[in-house]
């Protein structure tokens, strides 16, 4: 009987040849775990399975440390928390308001907006119709929103309002929610770099790692505009110099008000008879100098048809 040889260990070669897919597997199946739970990693073979698991619980271990530094961060952008307050709206409005002295409302509307804790984002002063005008862009705390919108409009005589509230809770929760996971997954590809080997893995990690950090870095963009914009109200405001404008007021009922409104009546039939003469007194002059003559001529024949069978019979 022949004896049995034992069969050749494998060459190291070719275990670093199967390196570089079990490691590109597990960095692949870590990343599915952390964003989407990690569920479809048990069917995976032992060695991926293990990476799987080792991913997950990197991945779980980064969204409970970045946790609170999300929030924190979300928090020091907006300066409230969304779940403190309730709703994240987006308030803007337009305000119009005739003004006498143009220079001191400016610089009142400035002072106010200041005072209050907001900027002046954009000024612009000229002249309209011969009108002078003065074009502000405020943006002011949330809070100090209402309080401003009416000290406003008491610089002067209002004449025109309009505001609009958009409700956003729901897409800042949304964003906040990406951040978080974005920054685990990053995370994870961040804790895997190390174990790679091989160049190839290297690069594929870090590619990884630079497609994830330019989502991130947009989800924060859209994060921060948010914050702005729940944060501090616009307001637009347009500035008038010029005298108050005159209410009209309704006729007094009763014989009053009917003896009124017929003199005014009266009043504005005169006015239009006075105008249609005048219109028409050009045109009757040249007529009448033209037509009385022809008149005149006219009438003679007339007269004198009657008489001529007479003479002749005569």
């Amino acid at each position: 009987m022949r004896p049995t040889t034992p069969s050749p260990a494998p060459a190291p070669h070719a275990a670093r040849r199967w390196a570089a897919p079990v490691l590109a597997l597990s960095l692949l199946l870590g990343a599915a775990a952390c964003s989407g739970g990690g569920a479809g990693s048990s069917g995976s073979s032992g060695s991926s399975g293990s990476s799987a698991q080792d991913a997950d619980a990197a991945g779980g271990d980064a969204v409970a440390a970045s946790g609170g530094g999300s929030t924190g961060e979300v928090q020091g952008l907006a300066g409230t928390d969304v779940a403190a307050q309730g709703r994240a709206v987006v308030s803007t409005a337009t305000l119009a308001v005739r003004v006498g002295d143009l220079p001191t409302a400016v610089e009142a509307a400035t002072t106010r907006t200041v005072r209050a804790g907001g900027i002046v984002a954009a000024s612009r002063s000229g002249g309209v119709d011969g009108a002078e005008t003065a074009h502000l862009t405020l943006r002011v705390p949330a809070p100090a929103y209402p309080g401003v919108l009416d000290d406003l409009a008491g610089l002067g005589q209002e004449t025109d309002r309009t505001t609009t509230s958009t409700d956003v809770t729901a897409e800042v929760a949304d964003v906040d929610s990406r951040v978080t996971s974005a920054q685990a997954v990053l995370a994870t590809f961040r804790a895997r770099l190390p174990e790679a080997r091989t160049i190839p893995d290297v690069l594929a990690i870090e590619g990884e790692i630079a497609r994830r950090q330019a989502d991130l870095e947009a989800l924060q963009a859209r994060q921060r505009v948010l914050a702005d914009q729940t944060a501090l109200a616009t307001v637009d405001v347009d500035l008038t110099r010029g005298a108050p404008l005159t209410a009209v007021t309704a006729p007094d009922p009763g014989f009053v008000g009917g003896l009124t409104a017929g003199w005014h009546a009266l009043g504005a039939a005169g006015r239009v008879a006075a105008l249609v003469i005048g219109a028409v007194l050009p045109f009757v002059l040249p007529l009448a100098l033209v037509g009385a003559p022809l008149w005149w001529v006219l009438r003679r024949r007339r007269t004198r048809s009657p008489q001529d069978p007479a003479r002749a019979t005569s």
